[in-house]
């Protein structure tokens, strides 16, 4: 049997498995692992963990380790004398020496297939209990029961941990292709600040919130070529701090389709149009006066808020004051379909009535319908207005109706739970008259905007739920 395997669980071990991993090379499975290569890890790996220190600028060190394990782990305990790395040093040897194959069972709390050998508190697990207050865990005992390889494991996981804001983000997922390819970015900068000589810890791109700070993991990881499309990889996220004074965890989820999606997004023609709608989420930005992404990247983003916490960003493909699309209705069914759950048939519809819609106005030469259309804030106005359409169209010849009554109540307003979610309508049917006629109206002079000025505060939308009526 190996000393450790894919997706044992714990979070905490699953990232230091990774970054023993990566450390020893792509090709390196946790399967093949051996007590060796956990020495040569560890030979090459515990310089670069030595902690910053406040009393000499001049040297580099890792910042923050207290925040990861307390002022009692060896790298870091005050009272400790001569050289700290020796003493973390030989107490990882020790874990290596004690390390034991998995087998069927187990205590451990790390992986469930060995007997536990060491208990831990918040000095050698983050935010796992309190010293040797008994209260604060099971059985009152005088810590949590783990093995020595999953210890081992556990202190190597700040090389795959994000710095953000005096906290951390740690990955964790139910694709192990997806740990890897997050582990091995942040490797990637540890290397370079070894070769450079210039130590500072985490890998830190500069994201103090947290939730922009996952997205720009996502980001990053759809470049990872080994994962799979086939595979439905959900992403979970623990944002925390394990500072003696004041611990804190925050856990973020990103569902299986809304990662698939983000993956379609930015490694297709979408990439562009995807930046658009995004950047149109961020609050309280001045665009004239941005120079650079570091202008705004921590600003809130509630296309990111609402992804999260699955509520609709149908708004934001949205440009109502330029009565433009964001993208287009390729991209939009892509989002609605893969994230939203929505009936491809409803989608046809949809855009069937908005077209009809668009070739209505057009004809007019006017855009009151479009007008009326935006400013319906209830389903009764949004229905009357599609009553005007309807009686202007037959004044127009128009061979086909606007929809039949089935379509109205099984497409355009279905009912969930006796209530009609009209404006989720209202705002598609804007949108795909939008990209019918925004060069038309350009041309009519009536509309004249610039786009770059444009931000969802500037739309007529209440909320970002769809009103219920």
């Amino acid at each position: 049997m190996a000393i450790y395997e894919k997706l044992m669980g714990n979070p905490f071990v699953d990232t230091g498995i990774c970054g023993i991993c990566e450390w020893l090379g792509r090709g390196v499975q946790p399967e093949q692992i051996t007590t060796t290569d956990l020495e040569k890890v560890v030979t090459e790996v515990v310089p670069i963990l030595r902690p910053f220190d406040k009393k000499k600028p001049e040297a580099h060190g890792w910042k923050n380790w207290v925040s990861i394990f307390t002022t009692n782990h060896p790298l870091t305990h005050p009272s400790k004398k001569g050289d700290r790395a020796a003493g973390f040093k030989e107490a990882l040897l020790n874990h290596i020496a004690n390390a034991e194959n998995l087998s069927q069972s187990g205590d451990c709390i790390g992986c469930g297939r060995r007997d536990a050998n060491i208990w831990l508190s918040r000095t050698g697990v983050p935010l796992t209990g309190s010293g040797k207050l008994r209260n604060f865990f099971p059985t009152f005992a005088e810590g949590v029961g783990y093995c020595s390889a999953c210890a081992f494991a556990i202190q190597l996981s700040p090389l795959a941990l994000v710095a953000t804001g005096g906290r951390f983000l740690m990955l964790h997922s139910n694709s192990w292709n997806a740990l890897r390819a997050w582990t091995r970015k942040c490797l990637e900068d540890i290397q370079l600040q070894r070769i450079r000589l210039e130590i500072s810890g985490c890998f830190n791109p500069g994201y103090a919130n947290p939730r922009n700070g996952l997205f720009y993991m996502t980001r990053e990881m759809v470049e990872f070529g080994e994962m799979r499309w086939d595979e439905d990889i959900s992403l979970q996220v623990y944002c925390f701090t394990n500072f003696g004074q004041g611990p804190e965890l925050e856990i973020f989820y990103m569902p299986a389709p809304v990662f698939r999606f983000l993956r379609i997004v930015h490694q297709s023609e979408f990439k562009i149009a995807w930046q658009q709608i995004v950047r149109s989420g961020y609050s309280k930005v001045n665009w004239a006066k941005v120079k650079s992404e570091e202008d705004y990247k921590n600003r809130t983003n509630r296309v990111y808020e609402n992804l999260l916490e699955d509520r609709s960003i149908l708004r934001y493909f949205l440009n109502r004051p330029a009565q433009k699309p964001r993208g287009n209705w390729e991209l939009l069914s892509l989002y609605l379909k893969e994230v939203r759950n929505m009936d491809q048939a409803r989608l046809n519809k949809i855009k069937d009535v908005g077209d009809f819609i668009a070739d209505s106005i057009r004809v007019s030469g006017r855009d009151r319908r479009l007008t009326q259309l935006e400013r319906a804030k209830s389903y009764r106005e949004c229905r009357n207005v599609l009553r005007f359409v309807i009686r202007e169209r037959i004044s127009q010849g128009a061979q086909e109706p606007l929809f039949s009554l089935e379509d109205y109540v099984e497409h355009l307003f279905p009912a969930s739970n006796n209530v009609t979610f009209w404006s989720e309508t209202r705002d598609l049917l804007l949108f795909r008259i939008y990209e019918k006629l925004h060069g038309w109206l350009q041309e009519q002079g009536l509309v004249d905007f610039d786009e770059d000025t444009a931000s969802v505060d500037d739309d007529l939308s209440e909320t970002d739920l769809p009103k219920e009526d």
